[in-house]
């Protein structure tokens, strides 16, 4: 039987009686609170008992101090002698507990216990929480207004499906709490200043719930969407991701607990502690990017390559729905090949490229495959077909060009409907084809006779 264990509390650091009320029923049923993490608290097992707890805050308190302040050694002495023993601490707050059948009130001034109360929460959750949501509502307001004007902007990206709705829900969570706070505030401030007592803040814990409730399936979604379609790598990423975030903020804790006992000061303990955040980011998340990157979790892994007149080639090439051989009907001496996945679980796309090279001869071509959705049908069409614009500046020079869409005759191809682009008025290399399932960009270095068209549109259409 164990005897101690770590439950996850949703308490709010400012509602201090859900917080004397749950640890006093946690007694009732055998387990005395021994130490206070972010979420995480610490109980032990103990006799069942009627044990009475207190809270009360102290201003200058931190997990970055030394030791006690001499306003909690004062404070502890006081209320040891009047029969409450010091518990834990939670930022500010300062909890205590008490045997005693009718125990000596710690706090007897409402307006020292308001004003303690928000001193504390203007020192830590409420400036980090409203920078927080000031930026959820600014990325929430660009990802609504992509929505309306550019919807498939959002669908063609499983990064964009899945950021978008979670910003929206931290948006909605962060406002209702700092809400509730500030309701909560004002309400206790007249009640305090007519000689009552601080306001009943009300049970505000489902908040948190329903954020859980809502983040850990959509987060299950998003994993799941890359597996899905056959692509472990992303997921495999996310995963990790959100382990190092979690180990990084044990660890950190550790180190700040680890110098507290050293006796460090508190700037030295927040500097060292920032620079150790610095330094874990740099290690853990840098080398999760460098073997995602040399593994090829996004883009799949590349194989063995050597180079040949300033440029890699392939050792051996990886098969592709079509290459340049099929349609030229020859072999090439040099080969190189990429295979890649993009777009969304909703619109999902498949970007291959090949250049091959023989004597002086170079030639290549690439092509988008993307599978359409019912619904998203007619608006990928329209997508892209349409024109675009692309600039670029250089100092005080600003160059554009403006990409167009001819219709070309799509009988030689096989689809429903053909375009070839041109750039300021000039046919490109890119033609755009439009089957019943899917969209085709395909772009070729060589002129193309309708027999290599036909096969092109023929595997393509089925790849």
């Amino acid at each position: 039987m164990k005897n101690t264990k770590r439950r996850m509390e949703n308490l709010n650091l400012y509602d201090y009686r859900h917080v004397e009320d749950h640890l006093s029923a946690m007694a009732a049923r055998g387990w005395r609170l021994e130490s206070v993490g972010a979420r995480l608290w610490k109980y032990r097992r103990a006799e069942p008992a009627k044990v009475r707890y207190a809270v009360t805050y102290i201003q200058d308190a931190s997990q970055f101090n030394p030791g006690p302040t001499e306003r909690q050694q004062t404070l502890e002495e006081l209320c040891a002698a009047a029969g409450w023993e010091k518990v834990a601490d939670w930022f500010q707050m300062q909890i205590y507990c008490s045997e005693a059948e009718e125990p000596i009130p710690l706090e007897t001034e409402e307006s020292v216990r308001l004003e303690a109360v928000h001193r504390s929460m203007k020192r830590n959750l409420l400036p980090a929480n409203t920078i927080f949501l000031l930026v959820s509502l600014i990325m929430s307001g660009l990802f609504i207004h992509t929505l309306i004007v550019n919807p498939l902007h959002i669908f063609e990206n499983d990064g964009r499906l899945f950021t978008g709705p979670l910003l929206l829900l931290v948006t909605v969570l962060l406002l209702i709490s700092l809400t509730h706070y500030w309701l909560w505030y004002q309400r206790s401030a007249k009640s305090v200043s007519q000689g009552g007592a601080c306001a009943d803040p009300g049970d505000i814990r489902w908040v948190n719930w329903v954020g859980y409730a809502l983040l850990i399936p959509w987060t299950t979604l998003y994993c799941l969407s890359w597996l899905a379609r056959g692509l472990p790598g992303p997921a495999v990423y996310f995963v990790l991701h959100m382990l190092i975030i979690c180990l990084m903020i044990l660890l950190l804790r550790k180190t700040t607990a680890l110098l507290r006992r050293m006796k460090a000061s508190f700037g030295l303990n927040l500097f060292l502690t920032l620079l150790a955040d610095v330094v874990l980011a740099a290690v853990l998340v840098g080398g999760l990017n460098i073997a995602a990157i040399k593994g090829g979790w996004f883009n799949g892994a590349k194989g063995e390559t050597y180079i040949y007149q300033g440029q890699e080639w392939d050792v051996s090439p990886m098969d592709l729905p079509l290459t340049v051989s099929d349609l030229t009907g020859e072999t090439y001496s040099h080969i190189s090949r990429q295979d890649t996945s993009a777009g969304s679980v909703l619109l999902p796309r498949r970007v291959c490229r090949e250049h091959v090279m023989e004597g002086t001869v170079r030639e290549g071509i690439r092509y988008e495959i993307t599978k359409l959705r019912g619904w998203l049908y007619d608006m990928a069409v329209r997508n892209a077909a349409a024109s675009r614009e692309e600039t670029f500046s250089y100092r005080t020079a600003r160059f554009s060009w403006l990409y167009t869409w001819e219709e070309i005759p799509a009988a030689p191809w096989g689809a429903a409907k053909a375009y070839r682009e041109l750039c300021d008025g000039e046919f490109t290399d890119t033609v755009l084809l439009i089957f019943p399932d899917r969209l085709v960009e395909f772009e070729c270095s060589m002129d193309l006779t309708p027999e290599q068209m036909a096969l092109a549109g023929e595997t393509l259409k089925n790849a």
